[in-house]
């Protein structure tokens, strides 16, 4: 597991990469205003793309996190799964369900780390298995990126993607839920299992 420090600095690392885009066509618009009058709606657009992402990295990282729905798991994910390549579709699970505060987080990172493994785009489900929550992709090509796989396992390895696993982790390993690989056999996916009672 990784410690504090390295884990802040990679997530740190993957917000930046997250926003570095936007800003910088919120930049070049600026710039361009004097010559190209659309370009105060480019920037627009651009400052509302930040804000979308800075509210689903809030939610998914940030601490006093509430409970959400299912479908603010669908607003929140919209147009960033994957880059924006891949889309969100709820299986068998109420837009109303509500998920408590440090499944919310799970399900989110578990979002995004699923999307991972879509590079030309597809779909990520979410569904509800007995009382467990599976995720799956589904895409031309399904295979996540070098590292993360193993990072899903437990182990070392730094970077920005790695450390969204490792915060799934151990968020899961604190709430005594259980992270595992969808199913035997797919080439990503996952399952967020919770404490066996008894």
């Amino acid at each position: 597991m990784e410690t504090d420090a390295s884990l802040a600095q990679d997530l740190c690392a993957r917000l930046c990469h997250d926003l570095v885009g936007p800003l910088g066509t919120v930049a070049g618009a600026l710039d361009m205003l004097a010559d190209d009058p659309e370009a105060a709606e480019l920037a627009r657009d651009a400052a509302a793309e930040i804000r979308r992402r800075l509210k689903f990295w809030r939610v998914a990282c940030g601490g006093g996190t509430g409970p959400i729905a299912g479908s603010e798991v669908l607003a929140l994910s919209e147009g960033l799964v994957a880059g924006g390549r891949a889309r969100l579709e709820l299986v068998g699970l109420a837009a109303e369900e509500v998920f408590p505060p440090t499944l919310a987080q799970m399900v989110l990172l578990a979002i995004t780390l699923t999307g991972e493994a879509l590079p030309r785009g597809g779909v990520v489900r979410l569904e509800r298995s007995g009382e467990a929550l599976v995720l799956s992709a589904e895409g031309r090509i399904v295979a996540w990126p070098a590292g993360l796989a193993t990072a899903l396992e437990g182990g070392t390895g730094g970077g920005p993607r790695e450390a969204m696993a490792a915060l799934l982790l151990r968020l899961a390993g604190e709430a005594g839920w259980s992270v595992a690989p969808a199913a035997p056999g797919l080439p990503a996916g996952l399952r967020l299992s919770p404490p066996v009672r008894g």
